[in-house]
């Protein structure tokens, strides 16, 4: 897991902190329950937006800002690569929720060891880069790419001439780290039909032209299991797929419309952060960020971190945890993430809604902070609990 791989890496050194930069609040903090750590955020669309560690009392640890190329930081994370301490991002441009970067792996000196582009002139998106999941950076970068395409939407009122509108297919793409090479590569157009989708073309995403292409699908997270296959998260579909790592055929859905499992005493909506926590063979142990909301539709409930198992034998899926909001008011319509810590305590990260969490296994909220204020364009896609990784002098 990605706490063990990074205790066992760990190096030495030391950093001072330089420059404004966001503040970290510090709201609940049972010290005696808390675990150790720092906290990994990407801050965006604040003063000094970028990446940095925070320590549990909302001191700056690292100020990344500034020291990598200028563009937006998404997914900061302590990592190890070939067996030394790094720290894995992506980091680019954002247009109209959408992204155009460069999945970085840099060095303690902050110095990029990796650096990889757009492939076959795909340009990739911040949702995905990096296969971190162990703490270890694998060999293949599993990347989401969306790329609007022409397609005949005639049946959703696209008042075209020709009646092609436009419409975003979303890839995953594994790419080798080594050669560049694609390994895998999956189209959600050619397995996932556009009615399954429930968000309609609309404003940003009308379908009109290339620009607001339909977002139909937005695949926001995806994880690889031991058997090869995929699990992908589609928030506009509320579902999470397998998918066959051998022909990419679609293997189940849990949630959405066409749903393959009984859901038991829970619903799920807009999710994202889909991780894998253990793989039993027929059973799956999943830990996701259930949003409830996608900022297109009205909220379906309220935000909240889950794990749930999934029996691909007896098609049910059941609750184990959730872990919810600190307070009342929460609509999350972006982002999200859930990281389970030692000893079952679970750290949240609530994406448009700037705050972190901390909870004990059975949900108990024992630590909460924030970085700006709710209803506020502050946001951290995702965040991350972790030994601080100090900088080389």
């Amino acid at each position: 897991m990605l706490w063990s791989g990074i205790v066992a890496a760990l190096g030495f050194g030391f950093l001072g902190a330089s420059q404004s930069t966001p503040s970290l609040s510090v709201v609940t903090n049972d010290a005696s329950r808390v675990i150790p750590g720092s906290i990994y955020l990407a801050p965006n669309k604040v003063p000094g937006a970028g990446p940095y560690v925070f320590n549990l009392t909302g001191e700056i640890l690292l100020n990344g800002a500034g020291k990598i190329p200028p563009g937006s930081a998404y997914n900061f994370q302590p990592c190890v690569y070939k067996e030394g301490m790094h720290f894995c991002l992506w980091d680019g441009t954002v247009t109209n929720g959408y992204g155009n970067g460069t999945a970085l792996v840099l060095n303690q000196y902050f110095l990029a060891d990796v650096a990889l582009a757009g492939v076959d002139y795909h340009a990739f998106d911040i949702r995905q880069s990096l296969d971190t999941t162990t703490g270890q950076v694998s060999d293949t970068a599993l990347l989401t790419v969306y790329t609007p395409v022409r397609r005949d939407l005639s049946a959703y009122g696209i008042p075209n001439q020709d009646n092609q509108g436009w419409v975003i297919d979303c890839r995953l793409r594994a790419v080798d780290l080594a050669s560049g090479k694609v390994v895998f590569d999956w189209s959600s157009l050619d397995h996932v039909p556009l009615s399954e989708s429930q968000v309609l073309p609309t404003g940003a995403i009308n379908g009109m032209t290339q620009q607001f292409a339909w977002d139909y699908f937005h695949l926001n997270s995806i994880a690889r299991l031991g058997s090869g296959d995929y699990i992908v998260s589609s928030r506009h579909t509320s579902t999470i797929y397998r998918v066959s790592g051998k022909d990419g055929s679609i293997m189940w859905r849990l949630g959405g419309k066409a749903s393959d499992f009984k859901l038991q005493g829970f619903t799920f909506s807009s999710q994202h952060d889909v991780r894998v926590i253990h793989d039993n063979g027929a059973s799956l142990t999943l830990s996701l960020f259930d949003n409830a909301y996608n900022t297109f539709t009205p909220p379906q409930g309220d935000p909240s971190g889950k794990i749930i198992q999934v029996n691909s034998t007896s098609k049910k899926a059941r609750l184990l945890n959730q872990y919810n909001a600190p307070q009342s008011g929460f609509q999350c319509g972006d982002g999200g993430s859930v990281l389970l810590l030692p000893k079952g305590n679970v750290f949240i990260g609530w994406g448009s809604c700037p705050y972190v969490t901390e909870h004990t296994p059975d949900g108990q909220l024992i630590y909460s902070a924030h970085f700006g204020t709710l209803g506020s364009s502050a946001s951290s896609y995702r965040a991350f609990k972790a030994p601080f990784i100090p900088l080389h002098p």
